[in-house]
């Protein structure tokens, strides 16, 4: 036991006070009794004050001990489970009274089974853990935080050593600075007759309808028959009988690959005396180039004439296929490296062609560019769809911002021959009716909206003016009934006339019909319209049209002509159109591009010429916009979808919108690097991948990454699900995060972005059964633990209780004491001056003074009445002096004369 001061040298403050007692001493020398006892007491209180500041401990040496058994539950030590509950149950009884223990289990994680006791009673194994990983090193470091401080410590762990998941010798600091003792019961684990399948080795990329190796690596302990099977994509295609030697056994099986695309292997063994078959399979990936041709689809032929251009100049090979004519699946998609949809509208693409090209691009690694124009992304009913789903851009709008009001006519030909039926019982004229309706609904309140209807005559079926009720609006279309001939240039001149005096800013004139009408005069019309800013959309129904007129109408007044064969389409078009009036998703303006982000595509550019036109999307949260308009609306976006890449260039390439960048003199350039990163994918070897199991997969990136660099990492697990994950920057040179851990094959995409550039990579990995079930497992690592901890191997229980445990000191606090003894001092000499208890004290200590001599002198009487004394004295006396001895009168006199002396020298002066 012994007293320790945290602050030492606030003890110098005593001599201080020293001096200072000295100065006051003479002042108050001549003061009575009671006051001075005041001033000492306040003397003791500051003595008190500054031993408190000192923080004075009392260490004192602690004889408690805690003990602490750590069970190895996991998988691979399953046998075990009654030799430990049988080892733990002996040593308890064999504890001695001041001790305290405990058990913890633990696998992959660590759960308490009972928390330290003086009297534990332990019976079974009753906590629930994660049995498929050992993970000492968590449980070592959950253990040491439930010892007391001041408690010597005993560790025991009981295991079989395979170490799975972490690291037992991180926790060797923390053992040693915590005077934790270790013992360890190693446990044996091996089964007798055990058959693992190793591992399964097949090339990551190999070139189609080349043949390669496959490597099954088998370990057995001892000699068996087993049954090999090789599956590929869930279908069995090797299956052979073979003969196992114990250790290692490895065979080779051969196999080509005729389709581009990811493959995914399992390899099975399977024997009966096996006693176990958690260990009997394994996987593999791998990937077949895909051929180096591109497929374009078109609706329009003017759409792709410059594509066809830049696919000259990139020196690829291309197939033109019209959007109408694209009716083939998978098989033949697969030829294609990546695919280029030019201003195609979703309804000219069938279900099957759209599935089909996901899959292609999600599991086989194929690339899609979607070039703008007005019948692309939200005007080509993208929304909600396949299309949607794969590309880095969405349909719905960001900015809701007002969109403008505008002034709509709409002529319709109610005709005869608008009486013809092409869908069973409906004709024409009610699937255009339908139509109108929905475009009205698509219309607001304050736009002014009129309906003309017409054969060889015209009347107003809804007159011109504010939308203020579309029900009624859509009721007087309703009500229009099939006619006569058709005469057009009458409506639509009423049309023109009604518009023009219009204070819309947007005024749009939609002209439906299914006949030729007049043979010429459509030019005053017309010519009307474009002075007075009035667009004329064309729309003509069946085959029997004068489609010359209606296109030229509708392209001299800058509106849109569409050529609808079947009157099904109609509603559609009617759609997009209300969508085109609005203002909504086309943007015709004159502009130049910003960079936002750069990767291979564009970073060799630094400026670029003015767009005139892009249709209006918004960037998913994890795509990368590399040019957005004015508006910072996407323009170029691109993103990784499953294996492959998809690109959504959000203006034209006709020349309509990109008049300036078709005259560019690095517009091939720029294309160029697009194509090249969706034939090729933007890999990038600058970095390399690792893969570590812990509680999961610990997946890391190694590179020379600048200080600004970003990563993130999509995993793509064996059951399909698709995971971004966001890499966290452990060290200068490497990115790291944790994916969930599940057998089978992995697929990995990392990005890494510095100063605003992104590099990419992809990383295939597969993984077996957890090396719980590990014939060939390496247990040095916890061989090693036991080395450097100095820990004891123990087989008995008794020897866990030899040797010396490290001695463990407690610390008390003593200032809270004190300063409680000052608190009450303080306030007794608070009452001896308020009260004025100064002749009080004075008596009491008299008192006390005097009692204690009076003890003294009854002490020394009694020694003297003792004859031995006497004799001692008489003996030890100087001869010939002689010793007088008092009578009981005289005794009595010298009494009261002490009495009378000690009175004269403590009374007041």
């Amino acid at each position: 036991m012994r007293i320790s001061l945290e602050r030492p040298l606030i003890l110098l403050l005593i001599p201080i006070l020293g001096v200072v007692i000295w100065l006051l001493s003479k002042r108050f020398y001549k003061e009575g009794l009671g006051k001075k006892f005041v001033v000492v007491l306040r003397i003791v209180i500051f003595l008190l004050i500054i031993l408190a500041l000192a923080i004075p401990k009392l260490t004192i040496s602690s004889d408690k001990v805690a003990t602490i058994y750590l069970a190895d539950l996991s998988d691979s030590n399953a046998k075990n489970i009654d030799k430990m509950k049988d080892f733990i149950q002996k040593a308890i009884k064999l504890k001695k009274s001041n001790e305290m223990q405990s058990v913890v289990v633990f696998g992959q994680d660590t759960n308490v089974e009972f928390s330290l006791k003086n009297n534990p009673k332990f019976s079974e194994f009753g906590s629930v853990v994660d049995t498929s990983e050992t993970n000492i090193e968590n449980a070592i470091k959950f253990a040491a935080n439930l010892f007391p401080k001041d408690f010597q410590k005993r560790l025991v762990i009981l295991t079989d050593g395979k170490e799975t998941v972490g690291n037992a010798k991180t926790t060797i600091d923390l053992l040693n600075n915590n005077g934790i003792d270790v013992k360890v019961l190693l446990l044996k684990s091996e089964k007798e007759k055990d058959i693992q399948f190793s591992s399964l080795k097949i090339p990551q990329k190999v070139v189609k309808n080349q043949e390669f190796s496959v490597f099954a690596n088998i370990n057995s302990t001892y000699p068996a028959s087993a049954q090999l099977k090789i599956f590929r994509d869930g279908s069995l295609i090797f299956s052979q009988k073979i003969m196992l030697e114990k250790g290692e056994n490895r065979f080779v099986i051969k196999d080509k690959l005729p389709k581009e695309g990811i493959y995914r292997y399992q390899g099975v063994i399977e024997a009966e005396d096996d006693e176990e078959d958690k260990n009997n399979f394994a996987y593999a990936m791998c990937q077949v180039k895909k051929p180096q041709k591109v497929l374009v689809v078109y609706q329009n032929i003017d759409d792709v004439k410059n594509v066809r251009s830049l696919l000259d100049s990139y020196s690829a090979d291309y197939d033109m296929v019209i959007s109408d004519n694209v009716d083939f699946g998978l098989d033949r998609l697969m030829q294609y490296s990546f695919v280029v949809l030019c201003n195609v509208s979703k309804n000219h693409l069938t279900d099957k062609f759209l599935n089909d090209c996901e899959r292609y691009v999600k599991d086989l690694g194929g690339g899609l560019l979607v070039i703008g124009g007005e019948n692309s992304y939200a005007l080509g009913n993208y929304s909600n769809s396949v299309l949607e789903k794969m590309l880095p851009v969405k349909m719905q709008l960001k900015n809701k911002e007002k969109e403008r009001n505008v002034a709509v006519v709409l002529v319709i030909d109610h005709s005869g021959s608008m009486g013809e039926s092409n869908l069973g019982n409906i004709n024409k004229l009610e699937i255009a009716k339908s139509a109108a309706a929905k475009m009205i609904d698509h219309l607001e309140s304050s736009d002014s909206v009129g309906v003309i209807a017409f054969d060889h005559n015209f009347y107003w079926a809804s007159k011109f003016g504010k939308l203020k009720s579309k029900n009624e609006v859509i009721e007087n279309i309703s009500g229009i009934q099939i006619g006569g001939g058709t005469a057009i240039i009458p409506p639509l001149t009423e049309a023109v006339n009604t518009l023009r005096k219009s204070k819309a800013k947007d005024k749009v004139i939609v002209l439906l019909t299914d006949g030729y009408g007049e043979e010429g005069g459509y030019e005053y019309p017309a010519s009307i319209a474009k002075r007075n800013n009035i667009k004329i959309t064309t729309i003509g129904v069946g085959s029997s049209i004068n489609a010359p007129i209606l296109s030229w109408m509708a392209a001299y007044t800058s509106g849109r002509f569409y050529y609808v064969k079947d009157a099904s389409n109609l509603i559609d078009v009617f759609l997009k159109e209300a969508k085109i009036i609005k203002g909504k998703y086309i943007k015709e303006k004159k502009f130049v591009p910003k960079v936002v982000e750069t990767n291979p595509i564009n970073s060799a550019f630094s400026s670029y010429p003015p767009l005139y036109g892009y249709i209006a999307t918004t960037k998913k949260d994890i795509a990368t916009s590399l040019l957005v308009s004015d508006e910072d609306e996407p323009i170029l976006t691109v993103w990784r979808y499953g294996l492959g890449k998809t690109a959504a260039w959000c203006s034209d390439l006709n020349g309509s919108w990109s008049r300036d960048w078709v005259m560019w003199d690095k517009f091939s350039k720029f294309f160029s690097n697009l194509f090249k990163w969706l034939e090729k994918g933007a890999e990038d070897d600058s970095f390399t991948f690792d893969v570590q199991k812990e509680k999961g997969l610990v997946v890391s990136i190694n590179g020379k990454f600048k200080s600004s660099a970003t990563a993130t990492l999509k995993c793509i697990y064996p059951n399909g699900a698709e995971k971004m994950l966001k890499m966290k920057r452990t060290s200068p040179d490497k990115f790291e995060t944790t994916a969930e851990f599940m057998p089978g094959n992995y697929t990995f995409v990392a990005s890494v972005t510095e100063d605003g550039k992104t590099k990419m990579s992809t990383f295939l990995y597969s993984i077996n059964y957890s090396d719980e079930f590990r014939v060939d497992f390496d247990s040095s690592r916890f061989e090693q633990f036991i080395a450097l901890s100095n820990a004891k191997v123990v087989k008995n229980p008794e020897d866990i209780y030899k040797g010396k445990l490290k001695e463990v000191y407690s610390q008390q606090d003593l200032s809270n004491f004190l300063i409680i003894l000052c608190i009450f001092l303080f306030l007794l000499e608070i009452a001896i001056r308020r009260f004025a208890l100064y002749v009080q004290i004075e008596r009491l200590l008299l008192k006390t003074f005097n009692t204690i001599k009076k003890v003294k002198h009854l002490k020394i009487k009694m020694d003297f009445s003792r004859k031995d004394l006497i004799t001692k004295a008489n003996d030890t006396r100087k001869p010939g002096k002689k010793v007088k001895l008092l009578s009981k009168k005289e005794k009595k006199q010298d009494e009261k004369d002490h009495e009378i002396l000690d009175i004269k020298k403590l009374r007041r002066f």
